[in-house]
């Protein structure tokens, strides 16, 4: 698969979990504050967040040329991936450091899979 089809699938893929997974954590965010002990209103925050970034990631899978789209949303995702992994290795309920834990791995293998798609395009382009 070429770097270019690739960065445009993880892009498409990423974009459709970020917004599955804000819409769900927005929705759940009043029962889910309390397993968590965290404010509902940062769960529903952080939720509609995320889905929104789902969004913006959608359209930034359509951008021409794709790498600096790719560049831009793998650089996020390895922050949001070490900002999850923090939080998960600092929190005090269990229910929100294993979330955060699984978070962080799926954040992180986006990330690798754009990166893998910027040194294809980075290969055939020499």
């Amino acid at each position: 698969m070429s770097g270019d089809r690739l960065a445009h699938l993880s892009l498409r893929l990423d974009a459709i979990y970020c917004l599955a997974v804000g819409l769900v954590v927005a929705a759940a965010s009043s029962w889910a504050s309390t397993a968590a002990e965290v404010p509902r209103a940062l769960l529903l925050a952080a939720g509609l967040a995320t889905a929104g970034w789902g969004v913006l990631v959608w359209w930034l899978a359509s951008r021409r040329p794709p790498r600096p789209s790719t560049q831009w949303v793998m650089v996020a995702n390895i922050a949001a991936s070490g900002a999850l992994a923090l939080t998960g290795a600092v929190a005090h309920a269990s229910a929100l450091a294993l979330g955060a834990l699984v978070l962080s791995v799926d954040v992180a293998a986006f990330a690798l899979s754009q990166g893998v798609a910027l040194r294809r395009m980075a290969v055939a382009d020499h």
